[in-house]
């Protein structure tokens, strides 16, 4: 039923479709430079919506064309030099893209334009070829029981996008990726057995204590319309919705996973669809034989809303399961009907979440967001004393742009409070997590985080962050489930039912800092100097000084915050 769905979706729109595009990668620094935008201008976007990540490059494309001379000029140069970075990344939607072609291209063929390597395009097909490449190399302290290392990380690979009679659009990205992580980098991974933000890994000489890592990175996906306010995407891809530095909705923190995307605007609201093959790798399955790690399923539904110029607010509810001779329930594709009456119509135990988002701009300075999640409600026992399936979770944080009146110096705040068991479930196949890492936190649940970060722009080429967080997260240190690890079947080995404390069991206290300065040296070749610090509880009076320098090209920084 669903593959004969998704047939007729892509045969009409092939012979029906409208322009579409591929998306920018999560994490790019157009998602910094559009937030300031939307918060300077006072004016929310309706062509995208930027609490729901990744952004569609035709849509940034015409709400940066859409800026009006008032709203442009009254920007600073440096903003404005971040629109003009943003319109030759995303070229090919700018009718005068002439305009921004490069004026000396590499062997008449290569750099044409300064965002493409390598590019093509007629009025039939339009393809974008460059190569990726992040190197970075350092050194790390001795932490624990674990050396001092070298740390280092080398990423090939390549990026390619097209569209064909701008009706059918596809993107792909492949990396071949050879990675000594920091110390604890390699903790988390001997205590969670998954690499953040990664699926499969191939350890060198099966070494856990050194952790060399080599492993492939890959995303796909093809994209197409078939009417005008709908957008369909189908392949392999993560999400993120939230305006913070985390989402307790969803996030990028785990595997890469298979999807089909539905995104629905219609003027002021738009409405998302993500119907998702996650894995359960938390079954074992028997070592060089056929079998492969066990399917679970996830459907989500966000609807969002500008309410007013300034002010949006969404609502979400998803839903976890697995473990049906189906395999991906057929229910759950009616993409207008409340999860939960399903799951009570199916007489099933399936994991159900719901909650809301909300981001507002005051002042053109000023950005206050947050979410709220609620898994688990029974009116009866949440009056009673900390029911241990009192289960939610809340983030609040805000952003100050031009602190002090500074051009570029940007503020930003954030506080998150996830409860025990949150997320967690009956079964490995309805908690929230994928590739056995947490969907939405890292942390998965039962902390509380606080996270600062100051932002400095003196000009285009040049960025310098800050970033510090401190967490207190309770931790198992024998069988018994305190309801921090979502992994954990929450049914077993709770200590009680009532009188369940945030943080209750080993109570780990967290400290990261971050300090980089980056520069870029041509359009997305980037050079960084960057300064990790990091210490918790299980090392006592220690501290892990990481210091690295890296060069990336059409490759995203990306801060292993947990």
């Amino acid at each position: 039923m669903v593959k004969r769905l998704l047939l007729s979706l892509l045969v009409f729109g092939i012979n029906y479709g409208f322009s579409q595009s591929s998306f920018i990668p999560l994490n790019h620094d157009s998602e910094y430079f559009l937030d300031r935008i939307e918060v300077k201008t006072g004016r929310l976007s309706n062509e995208f919506h930027s609490t729901v990540h990744p952004f569609s490059r035709e849509a940034v494309s015409k709400y940066l064309a859409g800026l009006n001379s008032g709203e442009y000029y009254r920007l600073s140069y440096t903003d404005r030099r971040n629109i003009e970075f943003m319109k030759q990344d995303n070229w090919e939607f700018f009718d005068n893209d002439s305009l921004l072609a490069s004026k000396k291209p590499l062997l008449k063929h290569l750099f044409r334009q300064k965002s493409d390597f390598l590019h093509y395009k007629n009025d039939d097909f339009d393809v974008h070829a460059s190569p990726i490449l992040s190197l970075y190399q350092g050194s790390d302290s001795e932490y624990g029981d674990l050396e001092k290392r070298t740390v280092f990380n080398n990423t090939r690979g390549v990026e390619i996008r097209a569209r064909i009679n701008r009706k059918i659009g596809f993107y792909t990205m492949l990396t071949d990726n050879i990675t000594m992580p920091d110390n604890y980098r390699v903790n988390y991974f001997n205590q969670q057995m998954a690499f953040p933000y990664e699926s499969f890994i191939k350890i060198t000489d099966d070494d856990s204590t050194r952790l060399r890592l080599n492993y492939f990175q890959a995303l796909g996906y093809f994209t197409f319309k078939p009417v005008k306010s709908l957008q369909l995407t189908f392949g392999h891809d993560k999400n993120f919705i939230g305006s913070g530095v985390r989402s307790l909705i969803l996030s990028d923190f785990s595997a890469p996973y298979l999807q089909l995307r539905m995104d629905l605007r219609l003027g002021r609201f738009q409405y998302q669809n993500i119907f998702g093959q996650m894995t359960n790798r938390q079954i074992e399955t028997v070592p060089f034989s056929q079998e492969t790690h066990r399917p679970k399923y996830m459907a989500f539904h966000h609807l969002n809303a500008n309410i007013t110029k300034n002010l949006n607010i969404g609502i979400f509810e998803s839903v976890m399961f697995g473990n049906r001779k189906i395999g991906f329930d057929p229910n759950y594709v009616n993409p207008v009907i409340f999860y939960r009456f399903i799951e009570g119509y199916l007489g099933s135990s399936d994991n159900a979440i719901v909650g809301a988002d909300f981001k507002w701009n005051l002042w053109k300075a000023v950005s206050l967001y947050g979410q709220y999640i609620l898994d688990e409600f029974n009116k009866v026992e949440y009056k009673k004393d900390n029911w241990w399936a009192r289960k939610y979770g809340w983030q609040l944080g805000a952003k100050y742009m031009d602190v002090l009146g500074i051009n570029g110096l940007d503020l930003q705040v954030e506080h998150n409070r996830v409860r025990p068991y949150t997320y967690s479930h009956f079964s490995t196949y309805s908690s929230f997590v994928n590739y056995d890492l947490p969907v939405a936190h890292p942390l998965g649940a039962n902390f509380t985080e606080s996270i600062a970060i100051l932002r400095y722009q003196p000009t285009q080429k040049m960025q310098i962050k800050v970033m510090g967080s401190i967490a207190t997260k309770g931790m198992d240190t024998d069988s018994t489930n305190y309801g921090g690890d979502i992994r954990k079947i929450n049914i077993y080995n709770r200590p009680h039912d009532y009188g369940v404390e945030q943080g209750q069991g080993f109570s780990n206290r967290i400290s990261f800092l971050e300090a980089r300065v980056s520069y870029m040296l041509w359009h997305n070749i980037s050079g960084d100097l960057i300064y990790r610090m990091r210490k918790d509880s299980f090392v006592k009076d220690a501290q892990e000084n990481i210091f690295t320098v890296g060069l990336r090209w059409n490759f995203p920084y990306r801060s292993y915050l947990f």
